[in-house]
């Protein structure tokens, strides 16, 4: 129920308080409200206002509201009762019409249990004029169905009705009444047969019942997906968990079938809830049975029930009902009555979401918007009806769920899968083109073998394709079977190129050849043509890869007879090391395969490797330190756009936005490096690319420390640096490898390798430096004697403080910045402040705060900050003196503007920092540092320009609210 903010404080008045708290009237006398509406607060109170409190109003009630009054009044009355608890009362106290009552068989419902479950007299029986010698017709519905006539035009749209006590409405739990309920707040009904003629429903003709309405067919409204044995055990009374599947729709599967159903709303006191026994009477009894002759159920499953207990079905039609209440309140002075004095249901088609209307589904959907069902609910009608005029997905889930699926068991000593789809999918896509084509060279007599799970023919489920002619080079005949739609420009041609077969023996032998409908193969049937061993047309039995969701079939499989293994096969990840992985979510996955002859081919798709997130494919192994990696890309085909990429990758992780190395080739616009220098930051393309329209291309990075190069060359000899840029890895820690994008989402791309080789060296390091003599206690230093020195301003203006530093970094074994600080105690603290401003394009610049054991310039250390470059917020360490510093992590945030935290405990600190102050802390890691020998430590702002080129450079930094607590 909706209450204003106003109304607050008045509820809490009555919720909370005794009989002797209540609040003065400020009218006296008696009252009556008679009113058509809701029983509310908003309603009451305005119904009030206008037929008592204005009209009466006096100056004993100046500066009192309507609804306060309203609410002293009632309080007098009724003490300890809220407006709520109120009207709840009248909505208990509704008298119910028993659901018995309407057929009048029993008061243990046992005919209306056999209804439900599609099985009683009123739904067996057929009118016929064979049991009377007059020839008057006996088992008519109508003369039989007449208490359901007169239920519907008196109590149904007049008295609420009571919600039938039986399994088929009853699942996880019960309402606040302790009525069962479904979980769902949905129900329907799927009916199979019309015995009923003369109502434009269904196909039953009315002059030769006996004959013509035996078991005739209702209006189809949906595509009966299965039947779920477990499910409906309890009306089927067989005790199975079995999966009875229908594939086709209508007459190419179940034949007719017509549901129908409605929803309610959580709240007990909603409307459409408190007369949904009356919308289930109209929907099963009088609209379906009673007006349309619908009867029975589907087998193996209820006639009606709550949608989690029926059938999978793509849709189901909607009623929902609307309602008109006429409502009196009497107040004498000293008492309160209140009653519901007229009740008007009319039942009209569900209004649903986006317009959908007599859509059980959207219906359902628009609750769940309006806050009266939640998303599990919705979520659960989802996995009954699938709103999408299909049932593969469901069948498949179903059978997963029970844990079967589609699949093919094939001799891999005579065949090898070069594709698959859904169910008979390995897991990875498709072989690329010059995959394919090393494994077609191997082929022992060019025959491709199709598998159809799903295909409804049985014909189809095996159809093989024997090739006569050579493959043009201009053909990519792999991609054509599985995604063709014409003859390839007249180089796939049926009975010139190919022939079509039912096993691989008449396929060798050339017997048995499939013809194809008036001699015309139909290229748009990708692979079959329509074609069939008897030459009749067979529609809807093939899949086209590159649409899966509008072919007819999913789950296909496509094989060559060369043994697996042979000439190419799928790179090996089984030892852990290595991954073969999609970066981000491509709509198409890639897959690498491995010749002989260590050529690697690697498919991808991915609308980019470029911006602020990567969609492509990856094939790497974990590495750290200094190393060189070399590729020559022979080949990007086809060349799905300019900017299809492909060559060699370091990179931090799998995550679409984080820290990348890549040099690679591009389709047309030559060769090039992308950098993305920290996690969330825009990649960029230091050096531009160079050397446009090339066909292949050698590729080198090296990494030595944060130094990345790029180089590219001929010849693999000579090589030309293009590009070079400083990216730092967290725990210098990384993942090397190939990689590729097609740069078009729709598109698979394929890049083949060789020649390619990682090598590890180590670089030198710079010599420990011997630490300086203490000093008296200065709080601007400048550690390890930078060119510039370094200056600080304790406030520019609205409390930031402004530090200006030069020096040539911190990092490394030694340092060299400027140091605002003061001393501590080595204990548990913690110390926050925001960076308001850090603007250097430096590479190596740094600005924040940091925890130092001394001025010593390798000291051990701790820094969270903003780095130049607009990298973002970085943490870094130096766990020990004259140890190096180790990049745990940079994170980008905009215009390097964040707060930033240090938590010490012991000697393990934390690094956290947000973009907000009402946000939650991010958390870039956890170090232990070898802070024990030192009594105080030194705490405070660092900031390095990192560059000393010259005397001039230096980087300005801005913070505030720097604290230590």
């Amino acid at each position: 129920m909706k209450i204003s903010s106003r109304a607050l404080a008045y509820i809490s008045i009555l919720a909370g308080a005794s009989s002797t708290a209540a609040a003065e009237k400020c009218l006296s006398g008696s009252f009556i409200l008679e009113y058509e509406g809701d029983c509310d607060r908003e309603t009451l109170v305005e119904v009030f206002n206008d037929q008592v409190f204005g009209p009466a109003k006096s100056s004993a009630c100046d500066g009192v509201t309507a609804e306060e009054e309203l609410v002293a009044q009632l309080a007098a009355a009724v003490p300890s009762t809220t407006i709520e608890e109120f009207c709840a009362n009248i909505y208990k106290s509704q008298p119910e019409v028993p659901f018995t009552d309407i057929l009048k068989k029993d008061e243990n419902m046992t005919y209306e249990k056999a209804f439900f479950l599609g099985h009683s007299s009123l739904q067996e029986e057929v009118e016929t004029t064979y049991e009377t010698s007059d020839g008057s017709a006996t088992s008519v519905l109508k003369e039989d169905g007449e208490l359901v006539r007169a239920h519907y035009q008196g109590s149904a749209q007049t008295k609420k009705t009571e919600w039938p006590k039986l399994p088929n409405f009853a699942s996880s739990g019960t309402d606040s009444h302790g009525q069962p309920t479904c979980t769902t707040s949905a129900a329907m009904c799927c009916w199979t047969k019309d015995r009923q003629a003369a109502d434009n429903n269904g196909n039953c003709n009315r002059n030769t019942y006996s004959e013509n309405c035996v078991d005739k067919d209702p209006a189809d409204n949906t595509n009966l997906c299965f039947v779920d044995m477990e499910k409906g055990s309890f009306a089927s009374g067989f005790d199975s968990d079995g999966l009875v599947e229908f594939p086709g729709d209508g007459d190419d599967g179940e034949g007719a079938i017509h549901c129908h159903g409605y929803a309610w709303a959580n709240d007990e006191y909603d409307p459409i809830t408190r007369y949904r026994a009356n919308n289930l009477f109209y929907v099963s009894m009088y609209d379906h049975m009673h007006q349309r002759g619908y009867v029975e159920n589907i087998p193996g499953a209820p006639m009606c029930g709550c949608v989690e207990k029926m059938p999978m079905a793509t849709r189901s039609d909607c009623t929902q009902v609307d309602l008109t209440e006429d409502f009196t309140v009497v107040f004498d002075g000293s008492s309160i009555e209140a009653k519901m004095t007229k009740v008007e249901v009319d039942f009209n088609a569900c209004q649903g979401k986006n317009g959908r209307n007599n859509d059980l589904y959207a219906y359902h959907w628009r609750l769940y918007e309006e806050g009266k069902v939640d998303r599990f609910q919705f979520g659960t009608v989802g996995r009954t009806l699938t709103d999408d005029h299909r049932c593969e997905y469901a069948r498949e889930a179903e059978l997963a769920k029970k844990g079967f699926q589609y699949g093919y068991s094939f001799d891999q000593g005579n065949w090898t899968q070069v594709a698959g789809n859904a169910g008979m999918s390995t897991g990875k896509p498709a072989l690329g083109e010059n995959a394919f084509k090393s494994a077609y060279e191997l082929s022992s007599n060019n025959i491709i073998h199709r598998t159809c799970g799903d295909c409804e023919s049985p014909e189809h489920k095996h159809v093989y394709h024997r090739r006569f002619t050579a493959v043009p080079d201009e053909l990519n005949l792999l991609d054509h079977l599985m995604n063709g739609w014409d003859n390839a420009g007249g180089r796939s041609v049926w009975n010139v190129d190919f022939q079509l077969y039912s096993t691989y023996e008449d396929a060798v032998n050339d017997e048995n050849r499939w013809p194809c409908p008036n001699n015309s193969f139909n290229y748009g049937a990708t692979f079959d043509g329509e074609c069939s061993p008897s030459g009749a047309r067979r529609r809807n039995q093939w899949l086209r890869f590159s649409n899966p969701h509008g072919s007819p079939v999913r789950n296909v499989g496509i094989y060559i007879d060369t043994p697996t293994g042979e000439g190419v096969r799928a790179f090996d990840t089984r030892s852990g090391i290595y991954l073969d992985e999609s970066i981000g979510n491509p709509l198409l996955d890639g897959a690498t395969t491995l010749n002989d002859d260590d050529t690697y081919h690697m498919t991808c798709g991915g609308a980019d490797i470029w911006g602020w997130k990567d969609e492509g494919h990856f094939k790497s192994r974990p590495e750290t330190g200094d190393i060189e990696v070399v590729v020559r890309v022979d080949e990007i085909a086809p060349i799905t756009d300019g900017w299809a990429k492909a060559g060699v990758m370091l990179r931090s992780n799998y995550d679409d936005d984080a820290v990348t190395v890549f040099g690679l080739l591009s389709g047309t616009n030559g060769v090039a490096m992308h950098t993305r220098v920290s996690k969330g930051n825009y990649m960029t393309m230091p050096g531009g690319n160079y050397d446009l329209n090339q066909k292949n291309s050698w590729l080198k990075l090296t990494k030595i420390g944060s130094l990345m190069s790029f180089y590219y060359s001929d010849d693999g000899v000579t090589w030309t640096k293009r590009a070079e840029e400083n990216v730092f890895f967290p725990e210098d820690e990384f993942r090397v490898g190939l990689a590729c994008t097609s740069h078009k989402t729709s598109m698979l791309t394929e890049a083949t390798f060789s020649n390619y080789e990682v090598t590890r060296y180590a670089a030198p390091t710079g010599s420990p430096t011997v630490s300086s003599a203490p000093t008296a206690w200065d709080a601007d230093k400048d550690i390890g004697e930078p060119l510039r020195n370094g200056e600080y301003w304790a406030d520019v203006g609205s409390g930031v403080t402004k530090l200006r530093g030069g020096g040539s970094g911190i990092w490394g074994s030694n340092d060299s910045f400027f140091f605002h600080s003061n001393q501590r105690e080595n204990d548990a603290f913690t110390m926050t402040a925001y960076v308001h401003g850090f603007g250097s394009g430096e590479a190596f610049a740094k600005g924040g705060i940091m925890i130092r054991t001394d001025d010593s310039s390798d000291a051990s250390n701790v820094f969270i900050g903003a780095m130049g470059g607009y990298k973002g917020i970085g943490f870094q360490s130096r766990q020990s003196a004259g140890a190096a510093t180790v990049h745990h992590g940079t994170h980008w945030v905009s215009s390097n503007k964040a707060w930033i935290k240090l938590i010490k405990t012991g000697d393990v600190i934390e690094a956290l920092y947000r973009t907000d102050s009402e946000e939650e802390w991010n958390s870039l890691g956890t170090k232990s540092l070898d802070f024990a020998g030192s009594r105080t430590l030194q705490v405070g702002y660092a900031v390095t320009v990192g560059n000393e080129d010259n005397s001039w450079n230096y980087a300005d930094l801005y913070m505030k609210n720097f604290s230590v607590e």
